[in-house]
């Protein structure tokens, strides 16, 4: 047991307002590139992933899922863009907005495709929340993909890069998955002369998770090699990394922290949690953080006017 109350916060803000002024008041686009920081003390779990989902609700319209990613933090890193600390101690930060985090990853310029580089989060635009009803390529159907159940790989979903593809899904990092939540109508102003503001919420919800053994071979400090079962390799993950141990490691998907542990909440799948039941359960259990960041939209929809200078040059003699 460690020695302390296990704790774990998350600090993200938003700006205000967002002022678009024109001749139609109409906003093609709104987006978000946020930075955040995530850390955790005193867990009886190391944490060696960190799921974070992001979701918009344009206007009232209702919460959408935007984007999704799971960053793993197999070993200590500090630089210009992320720092990240694995243990039962440890810490998630993205110091710059995420899309510039995002584009260090080599993957996005390894030459396998289709290396389109990341840009900031679309919330709302003109193509607006992508039809994936009429998509076939989900795992376990429509409702999985909604609940984050059952995603597969984002190459399976039509990316970024692509005419009408999900605007924030990128293939090239596995991660991204969906779209915009709205389109822009919930935003436009049509009146001339006066004001529209909008009020526009993004909801973040992370899970601190366990690491697998999938993860920790990709690590050059451990080798697996001659090893067949699943307990050599964890206990060789073990006696390589000094914030891990055995009983940290799962052999499959990687399972949420302190499941059912020091009176955390106990989910039957602790591998494969709904949204809702995270976001219904952020305050049950320490291993879930979530949290809401409100900002407004304004569009100015310029008053019309007209009217005619000029010169006829007239003369006469």
């Amino acid at each position: 047991m460690s020695g302390g109350a296990a704790a774990a916060t998350v600090s993200i803000s938003a700006a205000n307002t967002a002022l678009v002024s024109n001749d139609r008041g109409d906003i093609s686009q709104v987006t978000a590139d946020p930075e955040f920081h995530v850390h955790w003390e005193n867990f009886d779990d190391a944490v060696g992933k960190v799921f974070f989902l992001v979701e918009a609700n344009v206007g009232g319209t209702g919460w959408e899922p935007i984007f999704r990613a799971t960053p793993w933090i197999g070993e200590e890193v500090n630089n210009g863009y992320i720092r990240q600390v694995p243990g039962t101690t440890g810490q998630y930060r993205v110091k710059v907005p995420l899309s510039q985090a995002l584009n260090q990853d080599d993957r996005f310029d390894d030459g396998s495709g289709p290396d389109a580089s990341a840009g900031p989060l679309v919330i709302a635009d003109e193509q607006g929340k992508p039809d994936y009803s009429s998509l076939t390529s989900f795992p376990s159907g429509l409702s999985a993909f909604l609940d984050g159940t059952s995603m597969g790989s984002a190459s399976l979903y039509p990316g970024a890069h692509e005419e009408g593809g999900h605007q924030n899904n990128y293939p090239d990092i596995d991660a991204g998955y969906y779209g915009a939540a709205a389109d822009t109508s919930a935003l436009d102003n049509p009146n001339d002369g006066s004001d529209k503001t909008t009020e526009v919420k993004l909801r973040y919800t992370f899970e601190l998770q366990r690491p697998n053994l999938s993860q920790l071979s990709y690590l050059d400090s451990v080798d697996f090699s001659g090893l067949s079962t699943d307990e050599e390799k964890k206990q060789k993950a073990a006696d390589e990394l000094d914030w891990l141990e055995v009983s940290d490691i799962d052999a499959g998907n990687s399972k949420i922290v302190m499941n059912g542990e020091d009176g955390n909440a106990n989910f039957a799948n602790p591998s494969g949690i709904p949204y809702n039941s995270l976001i219904a359960n952020a305050d049950n259990h320490v291993g879930i953080l979530s949290t809401v960041a409100t900002f407004n939209t304004k569009a100015r929809n310029e008053a019309s006017d007209s009217g005619v200078t000029g010169s006829s040059n007239t003369n006469a003699s």
